[in-house]
Order: C-alpha cells, then structure tokens, then sequence
C-alpha cells in the first residue's frame, strides 16, 4: 500500500512540474496607462455664508444652538437622537471645514 502511495505521489509531482513548464512561455505582458483626473480642490464657505446657512437649518431644530468660527460649526443644546442624521446632513450641505457635536441626546 505504501509503495502504491509513493508512486501515485510521484506521479502527480511530475505532471505537476510538467504542467508549470509552460506557464512563462504563454504569458503575454500588455502595460498600460492611465491617467486619472485631477480632482477638484475642496471649497469651504466663508464664515458669513455658514451663519446665514446655519440660521436657516437650525431654526427647524428648537433647543439646538450652533456656533461658526472659522468654518467650523459647533452645535450646543439638546436634540433628540433620531433628528441629529437630519441636522447633521443640512450642516455638512453647507460645506463647512468641520462640524463639532456637543449635543446631548434626548
């Protein structure tokens, strides 16, 4: 049984070998490229454009204060949890360098 083992092994060894022979020859190398396009630089309102934006967004939003300097807003208050993604998605829109949570959750 051990011999018939060997020999079996020995055979799937050598067609093994025999069938990775070819494997460099039949590779065909095609190099190309591509450019991708520069992307457009990030713009970031001015502090008069956020406080007019963030006046308007926050006013749906009783209990909830917001806050810019220097593009960044700062939100204080109270909010309720399921209303935050909402708010969150009207400040981002208005393109700000960050947006600062020191809400607390009803």
């Amino acid at each position: 049984m051990k011999k018939y083992l060997f020999v079996f092994g020995l055979t799937i060894l050598m067609a093994g070998s025999y069938s990775c022979k070819s494997k460099k020859d039949n590779a065909a190398t095609e190099t190309t490229t591509t450019t991708t396009p520069s992307t457009a630089p990030v713009v970031i309102n001015d502090d008069d454009e956020l406080e007019r934006g963030v006046d308007q967004v926050t006013k749906d939003f009783p209990g909830v204060d917001a806050d810019v300097d220097d593009g960044v807003i700062t939100l204080t208050g109270t909010i309720d949890r399921d209303r935050y993604m909402t708010l969150k998605q009207a400040l981002d829109a208005l393109r700000p360098k960050q947006v600062v949570n020191n809400l607390k959750y009803n």
